[in-house]
């Protein structure tokens, strides 16, 4: 590494801390801690799905544009801002009061987070080299991926000791430091160069919800993430103490688990589609058709009152085989041109939570409707029925993502290269096999 990419070097450690801190914000609440904060705010549970809610609606609209701010400003400057927003949201949140102070806060977090993936992206493609920089992302995907580990079963244990406000203050002073670290060794680092040729452009928008290959694309993954990451980061925990009758750091221990095979996940997914020639669209099958049983058994032991282990196991494959975007993102740069492929990519991102946050909404007014509870002194346990409309909703919309996903073919740069490797067996020609085989696996 050359001695001026050292700054920008420890910039890219730090960053990559603050959005293990981000993943923390957004796995645990309100997920992890459901009762502790239905029991201390008095309130019912469309107020508490909100929490989560609000986080990822600012979330899923700030990447439309974060995207194109990075691109005119620069990483390092937009984390600048958003690191300290961050903060601001962190700090705010455990002196909240009120449920709109709350709500404020959460927003600020999303805001704040929405900065640190893309802007770490960009950074690090200019200190590490091309050969090196999917190593080096994956990287920092899996610690910030390691976030929702944390956020569950040891969160779970300081809230337990401490209290959540105290917990989360520490998270915020934490935050803190690392922002106010992030912000002093950035001015040391020379000032980016501000591309003005940069603009929001709706043209390129238009272009991406037009291709057809796109809308399919979109309507699976978004769908088929947005219904496991409502289970990781609002529902799932709770479910599984009321009906699973887990105990809560039994619960949250499998949260936990969820959170780890979701990091190792991509890795081993994309090690295996490189493996098979880049063949993508096999996984994201096995995906949808996972989801779709998984919602059905459950609905089925809901109905029977059939109380299983067996439905934490289903969680867990849920989380490894949602963790599809290193396979999703080759496949949109390849089914889009150049110029629409990053609009593509942030599209999908903010459907992601986008449906996350819709889902969240929805589960809490289910819950609310099925809720007699007034005076909120003991955690409140949801009834059967209650989760089985949960879990319907869920089953019809896995059965649209399914659909999709049937629906989704290989790239026609993928599907050419296959091509050329049956030509290249069918040859029979070891000599021209060998020549030509190292070639095709390159450009794939």
């Amino acid at each position: 590494m050359r001695k001026n990419y050292l700054l920008p070097f420890f910039l890219v450690i730090i960053g990559t801390i603050l959005y293990f801190m981000a993943n923390i914000q957004r796995v645990a609440v309100p997920g992890a801690i459901f009762d502790v904060l239905q029991i201390a705010l008095k309130t019912n549970p469309a107020s508490i799905t909100a929490l989560g809610a609000s986080f990822m609606y600012i979330y899923a609209i700030s990447q439309l544009i974060i995207g194109i701010l990075i691109s005119r400003y620069g990483g390092f400057r937009v984390i600048t801002v958003g690191s300290v927003i961050f903060a601001i949201g962190s700090l705010l949140f455990p002196f909240s009061k009120s449920l709109w102070l709350l709500y404020i806060s959460r927003g600020l977090i999303g805001l704040g987070s929405a900065t640190f993936y893309l802007g770490m992206i960009q950074e690090t493609k200019k200190i590490v080299h091309k050969n090196n920089f999917g190593v080096v992302l994956s990287l920092i995907l899996l610690i910030g991926y390691l976030g929702g580990i944390i956020a569950n079963a040891p969160l779970v244990l300081c809230v337990n000791q401490i209290g959540w406000r105290q917990t989360f203050f520490c998270i915020g002073i934490i935050t803190l430091i690392l922002t106010f670290a992030f912000v002093l060794i950035k001015t040391f680092v020379p000032k980016q160069s501000i591309d003005k040729s940069v603009h929001f452009n709706f043209e390129l928008y238009k272009n991406v919800l037009k291709n057809k290959n796109n809308l399919n694309l979109y309507t699976f993954a978004c769908l088929n993430y947005g219904l496991y990451y409502v289970l990781q980061t609002v529902i799932g925990k709770k479910f599984l103490e009321d009906f699973c009758l887990f105990q809560t750091l039994t619960a949250a221990i499998i949260l936990s688990v969820m959170g780890g095979l979701y990091a190792i996940a991509g890795p081993i997914m994309a090690t295996i589609s490189k493996a098979i020639l880049n063949r993508r669209t096999i996984f994201l099958k096995i995906s949808a058709t996972n989801t779709s049983f998984s919602a059905i058994f459950i609905l089925i032991c809901l109905a029977f009152n059939f109380r299983t282990p067996i439905i934490a196991i289903l969680f867990c494959l849920m989380a490894f085989f949602a963790c599809l975007s290193p396979l999703l993102v080759p496949l949109l740069h390849d089914l889009n041109g150049q110029r629409e492929s990053s609009t593509a990519i942030s599209t999908m991102t903010s459907g992601f939570y986008l449906i996350v946050a819709i889902l969240g909404n929805v589960t809490g007014y289910i819950l609310n409707a099925f809720s007699s509870a007034s005076v909120l002194t003991n955690p409140v346990i949801y009834s059967n029925q209650a989760y089985i409309v949960i879990f319907t909703v869920i089953f019809c919309l896995s059965l649209i993502s399914l659909f999709c996903a049937f629906k989704i073919q290989e790239s026609k740069k993928t599907i050419r290269f296959l091509q050329m490797r049956k030509y290249i067996e069918d040859k029979h020609d070891e000599h021209w096999h060998d020549k030509y085989e190292h070639d095709i696996y390159s450009n794939v």
